[in-house]
């Protein structure tokens, strides 16, 4: 029995190209978080967050790290449905961190930076399955 070729990596699709920049800004926000844990929470919305808070900044960044991992891996074995069910569920972390900066009194820019990165990976889940159910026609 032959098995028949997977389709070519769709490196022109949108839904890739998004995943990826999730992947590399996880990435950025996890080295920010490590290196500078007190000024990163200053730019999420957290302005007072003490020196003795970095801790806690610090398991967000280990944790941002992780969902940069999974994001790239998904992205690398082609699991295009697997990630769009990633980046739906993750659209929870964004609009709880709205919610927190905006009961922590945090500046209204900051929020709404949150909302945007909800629809961005709103957009993104639905331009993934897409992709996905493309590909499970063509294969």
């Amino acid at each position: 029995m032959l098995l028949s070729p997977s389709p070519p990596f769709p490196w022109r699709s949108a839904a890739v190209w998004l995943s990826a920049l999730i992947a590399v800004m996880m990435v950025y926000n996890a080295w920010q978080a490590f290196a500078a844990p007190t000024a990163f929470a200053a730019r999420f919305g957290l302005a007072g967050a003490a020196d003795t808070d970095a801790g806690f900044v610090q398991v967000y960044a280990s944790r941002a790290l992780f969902l940069a991992l999974v994001t790239a891996a998904l992205l690398a074995w082609r699991q295009f449905r697997a990630l769009g069910v990633f980046a739906a569920v993750a659209v929870f972390m964004p609009v709880a961190d709205a919610v927190q900066v905006n009961a922590a009194g945090g500046a209204s820019g900051i929020v709404v930076r949150h909302i945007i990165i909800a629809a961005y990976l709103v957009v993104t889940a639905l331009l993934l399955l897409r992709l996905a159910k493309q590909r499970e026609g063509a294969g």
